[in-house]
């Protein structure tokens, strides 16, 4: 190892340049890794780090009704883990209900995440405590447990908090409550999290039924194959515990999920995590392969040092292993410096991911043990090929030459072939980002119907501890702010809401039931959104026919007559918006309704569910499933500040919300991809730069050996453009050939991506050339540009596609061609 290290020594001090490109593309290569690496182990442990977190199993249904979509459900009754004890009493398991309340804070409130879990909860989630015994606390009626950073923030510091008393609201329901045990701040890898938990109300023993509900059950379960029998066992269940509420011609399925796999169930997030590791995985990749093609350009250099080694009695055996050596002491002084880079850039990468990756050195998450495997493999995969090149080299022929060998015709190919692979990997994935931020900038542009300008969201408006009354005073209030123009209410929103189904069927008509969402607004809530009307009427407080008023004594809205959207009119089947204005609907079998209305799309959904259509219910008075809706002029900060004034003086006890549409549906919608996004380019276009780098220490390389060859070429009358010509072409072929290879993976893999989005872009073949406006010119004596600096630009011949200008996509192909 001696040996090995000091040959390294030497080979860095002589060849500063091959150092610096071969060991610091390495580093690069293990930082990009390394970082990665920290995201898809927290994505792939998410909670894991809670003691028997994989004998945790959350009960889960799937719901099918006539007439809908199947539906999936992870929330049940208070009554669900009861009836099944009684039927398993051997069953352990905890309830709990995840929300948010207001808490009081001086002279105002302010909000906070809230679960109310029974006894059992912190049995089964044994959460780190810093002072008191969650476990006793969770026993007693009127007790709070709470995180250090909520006890700092209401009371300074956990010890003074302990026995403390804090004023919540939930539900329009004020209570206070003693904290009685302070817990560590929860890990952000945490899946049951909150600031405050209280004790949960025990469920009327009267009621022997179950239903749907906002309870969260955990069992706790010995491995899978108790979970499997159990989970065989709900059929029964089901037929001896009948729902409350049936579904008429519904069918549940009871099942259980292990807890540590609910973080990724979802495909989508599966899919970006495993993406994200393999960029980490090719990136390293294409560092490794960096650092073979260099060893092997450089074979030659070490030819005659080989040579001798050999005639002074060394074996091919030893060698390897001092090669090996080398390698392996260049792939630790890479890993050293990998590790620094990915410690100095992981708070960008955070910001620029929204992730909190940290590097840890002790623990079951040291990154010790990961490193050492890392550096261990990538010296033994990166230094075996030039090892067994070197040591193959025979003392006669090496000492007999005028000129070291450089590893033939065969060593070339492969190192061209080695090029290739690079670029194939760092052109996909930069195609692909173009792809990414494409898409991102056109969710984030899209039109949705309406003006978002000017237009703001005040969620706490929906707050249970408001009553209807006081709803509509806070709207008129919000009127008399400077500003404000218009102020309105609807339950759904351009990001997200209570979007709500009905069964819906045409009087008279042959078809069956159509499933169709609907949205309760406020009288003017349409004409402040500026949707223009089709045909027909807005609604009118003038008709009573027009209300759609809550039945209290089913919880559930009645219909009044209905504006449906274009969307609605072609899935309802109502032919043209002025034929739709008077037809009747029946409403889940029974309801009678007329449409008087017909208005443009407005697009609340999100980019990746397409279904639009929207039927559109007046309720006179802004209920708990409410958000307010502000149009407004001038700046957005002065309005927020002159709502949030008026909202104290009318509910100081109760926090206010509220944000422009844009940072909602940014929030909703779009940050998250974005930020995947942006993880994403970091990988690709550090991939892209290794692979520059290596491609020039090759150029480089190469030249010099060539300096001889060079000059008698110039002397027999070759001019510097030639040769720059034969030496550059020489290196761009390869990533000719990976540019042509890559875009159909690329144009694949995207468009299997963009599957996925309802509202997306175009994915033309044009999305992966350039092009300048006047096509190709002449530039003297050196002929015409070369094909590849006059494709059509990506981002003009999608802006054409997009307004339909064909002639200027044509042109750009043209200018291709």
């Amino acid at each position: 190892m001696h040996s090995a290290l000091t040959s390294l020594y030497r080979s860095i001090a002589r060849h500063r340049l091959y150092a610096l490109l071969n060991i610091g593309g390495l580093a690069l290569g293990i930082a990009t890794f390394l970082v990665l690496f920290l995201f898809v182990r927290f994505e792939t442990h998410y909670g894991r780090w809670l003691p028997d977190n994989d004998r945790l199993w959350q009960v889960h249904s799937s719901v099918a009704m006539p007439g809908f979509d199947p539906f999936e459900n992870d929330t049940t009754s208070p009554h669900f883990l009861r009836l099944l004890r009684s039927d398993q009493p051997q069953v352990t398991g905890t309830r709990f209900v995840m929300g948010n309340g207001s808490v009081r804070k001086g002279v105002g409130a302010a909000t906070e995440s809230i679960i109310q879990g029974d006894a059992a909860f912190f049995r089964l989630l044994p959460y780190p405590a810093v002072v008191g015994d969650p476990v006793r606390a969770m026993q007693r009626p009127g007790a709070a447990v709470v995180t250090e950073s909520v006890a700092r923030s209401y009371f300074g510091s956990a010890a003074n908090a302990m026995g403390r008393t804090l004023t919540i609201t939930q539900a329009g329901k004020t209570e206070d409550h003693s904290v009685a045990a302070v817990l560590r701040d929860l890990p952000a890898d945490t899946m049951y999290e909150a600031g405050i938990f209280l004790p949960i109300a025990p469920p009327d023993a009267r009621d022997q039924g179950w239903s749907f509900g906002s309870d969260t059950v955990l069992l706790r379960l010995s491995d899978a194959a108790a979970a499997k029998s159990l989970e065989a066992q709900f059929t029964s269940f089901l037929r001896r515990h009948p729902m409350a509420e049936p579904i008429p011609g519904g069918r549940v399925v009871l099942s259980l999920q292990p807890v540590d796999s609910l973080h990724l169930r979802d495909g989508a997030a599966k899919t970006v995590t495993a993406t994200l590791g393999l960029i980490g995985l090719v990136t390293l990749l294409v560092a490794v392969v960096n650092y073979v093609n260099l060893a092997t350009a450089r074979a030659g250099l070490r030819a005659r040092e080989v040579a001798l080694r050999k005639v002074l009695g060394a074996t091919r055996r030893a060698l390897v292993g001092q090669f090996l050596g080398e390698s392996l002491a260049a792939a630790a002084l890479a890993g050293l410096l990998g590790l620094a880079l990915a410690e100095l850039t992981l708070p960008l990468i955070n910001a620029a991911g929204g992730t909190s990756l940290a590097l840890r050195y002790g623990g079951a998450d040291s990154i010790l043990l990961p490193l050492a495997l890392l550096v261990v493999g990538t010296g033994v995969i990166a230094g075996l090929y030039p090892a067994l090149v070197l040591s193959q080299f025979q003392p006669v022929g090496v000492l007999a030459s005028a000129r070291a060998p450089g590893g033939g015709r065969a060593g070339a190919r492969l190192r061209q072939a080695l090029v290739l692979l690079q670029f194939t990997i760092a052109v996909a994935l930069g195609a692909g980002t173009a792809v990414l931020v494409a898409q991102t900038q056109h969710v984030r542009n899209a039109d949705l119907g309406f003006d978002q300008t000017g237009l703001m969201l005040v969620p706490s408006l929906g707050d249970k501890a408001l009553d209807p009354g006081k709803r509509q005073r806070l709207l008129d209030a919000f009127l008399r702010v400077p500003g404000v123009t218009r102020a309105s209410y609807a339950a759904s929103t351009p990001a997200g809401g209570q979007y709500m189904l009905r069964s819906i069927k045409l009087q008279g008509g042959q078809s069956g039931n159509i499933p169709l969402a609907f949205n309760t607004v406020g009288i003017g809530f349409l004409k402040m959104m500026g949707v223009p009307f089709r045909a027909g009427r807005d609604f009118d407080a003038r008709f009573a026919s027009d209300d759609s008023s809550r039945d209290r004594r089913k919880n559930v809205v009645r219909f009044g007559n209905v504006i449906l959207n274009e969307s609605a009119l072609r899935k309802v089947g109502l032919g043209t918006p002025a034929a739709a204005v008077g037809k009747l609907l029946r409403s889940d079998g029974h309801e009678e309704t007329r449409v008087v209305g017909v208005v443009a799309d407005m697009r609340f959904n999100g980019p990746k569910n397409g279904d639009d259509a929207m039927m559109y219910v007046w309720r006179p008075a802004p209920g708990d499933d409410s958000t307010g809706f502000v149009r407004f002029v001038g700046g957005a900060t002065e309005v927020s500040t002159g709502l949030e004034r008026a909202w104290h003086a009318i509910a100081p006890g109760v926090p206010f919300d509220a944000g422009t549409v844009q940072q909602a549906r940014d929030a909703m919608f779009i940050r998250k991809d974005a930020q995947r996004m942006r993880l994403f380019t970091i990988g690709a276009m550090l991939a892209l730069m290794i692979a520059c780098i290596g491609l020039y220490g090759l150029a480089a390389f190469d030249t010099a050996r060539r300096v001889r060859e060079i000059g008698i070429r110039k002397t027999l009358g070759a001019s510097t453009t030639e040769m720059l010509r034969m030496l550059v072409g020489q290196f761009l072929r390869p990533v000719v050939v990976a540019t042509v290879l890559a875009w159909p993976i690329a144009f694949y893999a995207m468009r299997q991506w963009l599957a996925a989005f309802a509202d997306r872009i175009a994915l033309s073949p044009l999305f992966f050339f350039r092009c300048r406006r006047g096509g190709a010119r002449d530039r003297g004596g050196d002929g015409p540009r070369p094909v590849m600096a006059r494709r059509p630009s990506g981002a003009r011949a999608r802006l054409a596609l997009r307004i339909g200008d064909y002639s200027s996509v044509r042109r750009c192909a043209k200018a291709a061609a």
